[in-house]
């Protein structure tokens, strides 16, 4: 074995960092893979990485199809992994299209390796399939941000109410605090929305600071006259091409004006100067400016009208798949039983 230097180590890891977007999502991967090495054996960590794998290359795919740039996979351990769209979808039924992508995908690894554990008879596959088949079943549900969520969008929103209860009973039955957290935030998104606004888009608000070098702050009297506080700021919005929306922000006192992205589209209602703060001991010696801007987000009136045939097409497809995962659970159990229980088949 040949030693490697301090110094080849270090440009090693700096060329990795050099892939840019995609060493996130390698360095994510690796980070899922070694915590789920650390409790099970690295096949088995190995297995469960290319289930989640294969099920986010299924929202890649179906995105591309529809003309939607996505990000690389982010892995997040024990939860799965996710990608962000670069451009929202313009209708429910793309947001179903790409959102089904996943789970057929990911069923269809899950089948192969249900498969090959039939035909090498090594309960690994079992094991990694039962991963599989589980993970995409439980991204069925109709809750938000889940797949199942985004597909119900276009079957018929009422899906949404059925999340509400099986969420539930799916965090109960999982013990997962984190996928409690996450239903809990649908449920208040749900309660929000439909009960509180009866229906109406609610206002949100973001936060942000505008820093300011010392030097380029126009005048000499500045320091004599302090920066306003909980003062209106001048903006201007507008939306590009790819569907993001910006905001030009001027901070007429500093003589600055930023462009700030919104995370989402909506009507800006008001920018508003908070905080004045000075960096002193920075350099070079700065004023920050703490910033909110309230927005209305923008929905489409015509966003969830799908046609009825294609209503029916999702709702039988999602029925189906749905039905299919549960079939191919049951049987991946029976395996595992008859093999002497899942945790057996994960003794190193």
């Amino acid at each position: 074995m040949i030693p490697v230097s301090p110094l080849a180590r270090l440009k090693a890891t700096l060329a990795f960092l050099r892939l840019g977007r995609k060493s996130g999502a390698l360095l994510s991967l690796a980070v899922a893979m070694a915590i789920y090495t650390w409790f099970y054996q690295w096949e088995f960590a190995l297995g469960v990485s290319i289930m989640v794998l294969v099920h986010e290359l299924g929202h890649v795919a179906a995105a591309k199809r529809k003309g939607i740039p996505v990000t690389a996979p982010f892995f997040i351990p024990f939860l799965g992994a996710l990608i962000m769209l670069k451009r929202n979808p313009r209708d429910a039924e793309t947001e179903a299209f790409v959102a089904m992508g996943g789970p057929l995908v990911g069923t269809v690894g899950a089948l192969l390796s249900y498969l090959l554990g039939l035909a090498t008879g090594n309960p690994l596959f079992h094991a990694v399939a039962y991963v599989g088949f589980t993970l995409n079943l439980i991204n069925l549900l109709p809750i938000h941000p889940l797949d199942g969520g985004r597909i119900a969008s276009t079957v018929t929103r009422w899906l949404w109410a059925a999340g509400a209860v099986g969420g539930l009973a799916a965090a109960i039955h999982m013990r997962s605090v984190l996928f409690f957290l996450l239903w809990l935030l649908f449920v208040w998104d749900l309660f929000s929305k439909y009960v509180m606004h009866k229906g109406k888009t609610a206002n949100y608000s973001f936060w942000g600071k505008l820093e300011v070098p010392f030097e380029r702050i126009p005048g000499d009297d500045w320091l004599l006259k302090p920066f306003r506080e909980n003062e209106p700021l001048q903006f201007r919005t507008y939306s590009r091409l790819d569907g993001t929306q910006w905001i030009d922000l001027e901070w007429e006192q500093a003589g600055v004006v930023r462009t700030v992205k919104m995370p989402e589209q909506g009507i800006v209602l008001a920018a508003v100067g908070l905080k004045v703060e000075y960096r002193w001991k920075q350099k070079p010696k700065r004023v920050v400016l703490r910033y909110r801007i309230d927005y209305e987000p923008h929905e489409n009136e015509t966003y969830y009208q799908v046609p009825r045939s294609v209503r029916w097409k999702y709702g039988i497809g999602y029925g189906a798949l749905a039905i299919a995962l549960l079939v191919l659970l049951d049987a991946v159990q029976a395996q595992l039983s008859y093999q002497g229980g899942f945790f057996h088949s994960l003794r190193k």
